[in-house]
């Protein structure tokens, strides 16, 4: 099968589909292709064992001790869910209502007003990254309007504009999502890495954007070569791969931005599926701090979303998620699938993002159901949250997670 362009999972031959999606007016859904559904967990049938376990240094991870705002920060299984049937229709956002929804969150989950909230969480003196999902732009990524809110929170709260970073893994991603300066003015807008996707798509044989005259790959100086996450697994070797992913070794390498820059983060991903389990609080993190990801998909998938969590760079620094439910995805995802889609209207809050994916997985596995979308409700699609909890990462148990309905 050929390999095109960005994907986050190998994908199915009948499944590949680039922008050609529309939405409304006939646009066209962003630049980054589109993901398909993830064989190993979307088809049953194959019945395929799994390979054995590879080796990762999450014994290391855990080995470095934790500090006040490590995971799962202030409210351990706390989640707050604010829905609101008038934020967003098929005419765009309401702005105004995603703003009010965005304070009674806020003071669901800490009990407190927007400026003391603040306090809770930030000194004026943070570096803040709110990292973004811009994957599916103008269908099923991160509203601005919700990163408009958080801005304005932290702006209200004393934060200055230069110590806010909106980032992803990919530059060209978060333009396509609309995240730009000009929307964001004073606010650095960042890309762990490019990736040319004609070269990766094999539109072009110029790889002089990504590949230096060294050969190697240009975002090599963004990535922290002291701070990894390692598994026992093989890269690709070929160029297509690398464009994407940086390094193809066996060590998937934090960003920078994260180890060095940033003093907190928030986390503000989508509602959408990944098969029979979820792409949400997690999978934005696990996926999206470190780099040379694919070779992670098959045999480790979940556990990827639980392990680079329990690193310092991600574990001491995240204290807050905001999962973007105004327009949610039941099937197809991780990608953009239009037909999938729909009005859900819901923020949830929360600092412990185990408990916030937990609460989400079983709300999306409801949507399927109803939707007639052939459902596994094997534990291994929500394993992960369970290890975890047992990794003291955060609340998994629906028993021991108190949500808050607003």
């Amino acid at each position: 099968m050929k390999k095109k362009g960005y994907h986050s999972i190998e994908l199915e031959s009948k499944l590949e589909r680039r922008d050609f999606l529309k939405i409304g007016g006939g646009s066209l859904l962003g630049a980054g292709l589109l993901l398909g559904r993830p064989p190993v967990f979307g088809q049953e049938a194959a019945k395929v064992e799994p390979p054995a376990r590879p080796k990762t240094n999450i014994d290391e991870a855990l080995a470095v001790p934790r500090n006040a705002n490590s995971l799962p920060g202030l409210f351990p299984g706390k989640v707050v869910a604010v829905a609101d049937q008038r934020a967003m229709n098929e005419n765009g956002v309401n702005g105004a209502v995603v703003a009010g929804m965005f304070e009674k969150g806020m003071r669901a989950l800490t009990g407190k007003s927007p400026a003391k909230s603040f306090k809770s969480f930030f000194t004026k003196k943070d570096i803040v990254g709110i990292k973004v999902n811009p994957v599916g732009a103008g269908l099923i990524s991160t509203r601005l309007e919700v990163v408009d809110a958080l801005v304005a929170w932290l702006r209200q709260g004393g934060l200055p504009a230069k110590n806010i970073v909106i980032w992803d893994r990919f530059d060209y991603m978060l333009a396509d999502a609309g995240f730009t300066a000009a929307r964001y003015p004073g606010i650095r807008i960042e890309g762990l890495q490019t990736m040319d996707e004609a070269a990766a798509e094999g539109k072009s044989q110029d790889n002089s954007r990504w590949l230096d005259a060294n050969g190697r790959h240009v975002s090599e100086k963004n990535f922290d070569l002291d701070a990894y996450y390692f598994a026992d697994i093989d890269a690709p070797q070929d160029k297509a791969y690398l464009n994407q992913h940086v390094f193809n070794g066996k060590y998937s390498y934090f960003g920078k931005l994260l180890t060095r820059d940033l003093t907190k983060i928030i986390n503000v991903p989508v509602f959408k599926n990944t098969g029979n389990g979820i792409s949400m609080a997690t999978k934005n993190l696990g996926y999206g701090a470190v780099c040379n990801t694919s070779r992670l998909h098959r045999p480790l998938f979940f556990d990827v979303c639980t392990e680079v969590l329990a690193f310092p760079a991600v574990r001491d620094k995240l204290v807050l998620n905001i999962t973007d439910g105004l327009r949610a995805q039941y099937d197809g995802g991780p990608g953009p699938l239009a037909q999938a889609t729909y009005f859900l209207n819901t923020l949830f809050f929360a600092s412990d993002p185990f408990a916030l994916d937990m609460t989400c997985h079983n709300l999306l596995l409801q949507k399927r159901q109803e939707m007639q979308v052939k459902v596994n409700e094997h534990p291994k699609y929500s394993e992960y949250l369970r290890y975890g909890q047992r990794l003291g990462l955060g609340i998994a148990d629906p028993a021991r997670i108190d949500l808050v309905r607003v």
